[in-house]
């Protein structure tokens, strides 16, 4: 059985404790707002919450197997529960930015439909051993870049109807995602589930400073101007 070193783990509980410490923050958040005031508060906190017992799971060593890759010496962890991180939390993160810019219904089923297969032909890109992997990282990409349009074009369409401030801070969040984003790819292909360019210690640690500015970051961006918030706010009740 691979054991992660004690760097991973330290780089695990990082994440762990970042992810809580953000939760935790936007609950307390929530907890100032009124009943149907709170969307982006609420929804926010869910995408930290999971991520945290996400690395919890994998710094408790549950959250992982060993793949011994083709055109690789030895085994390395594939961390899976990343993968059910990402299956929740991108698509909120994305429903978060459609809210904010008041995107259609329709535009929003696109986005959440296109992360849904986006996350979930990345998985198998990472669980595969054999050179196939790349066959679905290759699908994994070209719909991430047809959900990059979609959000960079029909929501920002929506969003250019909002308020100047509430405009701003929509493109403000959307650039931070789409540039962080854009790092996970190149990531993959550095990493162990690619071409092991840069080890499992390194994938994992900008695994983590990555997850924990798309999330945390991005969560302290959103909810830090009340009256965006509330310019913004979903009518729903």
């Amino acid at each position: 059985m691979v054991e992660p070193s004690d760097a991973v783990q330290i780089w695990l509980w990082i994440g762990t404790i970042g992810m809580a410490l953000g939760a935790l923050a936007f609950l307390f958040m929530a907890a100032r707002e009124r009943p149907g005031h709170r969307w982006f508060q609420t929804i926010t906190f869910f995408i930290v919450g999971i991520a945290a017992i996400a690395y919890l799971a994998m710094a408790l060593k549950q959250g992982y197997f060993p793949i011994l890759r083709e055109g690789q010496d030895m085994a390395e962890p594939f961390y899976w529960a990343r993968y059910v991180d990402w299956f929740f939390t991108t698509p909120l993160l994305l429903l978060d930015l459609a809210l904010l810019a008041g995107a259609t219904k329709e535009a929003i089923v696109w986005l959440l439909g296109l992360d849904v297969m986006m996350i979930a032909t990345g998985f198998f890109a990472g669980v595969t051993a054999s050179d196939v992997r790349y066959v679905w990282f290759i699908v994994s990409s070209l719909i991430f870049v047809w959900l990059l349009w979609v959000l960079l074009s029909e929501v920002v369409k929506a969003a250019n109807q909002r308020a100047p401030e509430v405009k701003a801070k929509f493109i403000q969040l959307a650039v931070l995602l789409a540039i962080v984003w854009t790092i996970y790819p190149i990531l993959w292909l550095l990493g162990t589930e690619g071409f092991n360019v840069i080890g499992i210690t390194g994938e994992v640690a900008t695994f983590t400073i990555i997850d924990l500015i798309a999330k945390v970051g991005f969560g302290f961006l959103l909810l830090s101007n009340r009256k965006v918030l509330e310019a913004a706010r979903p009518t729903m009740a």
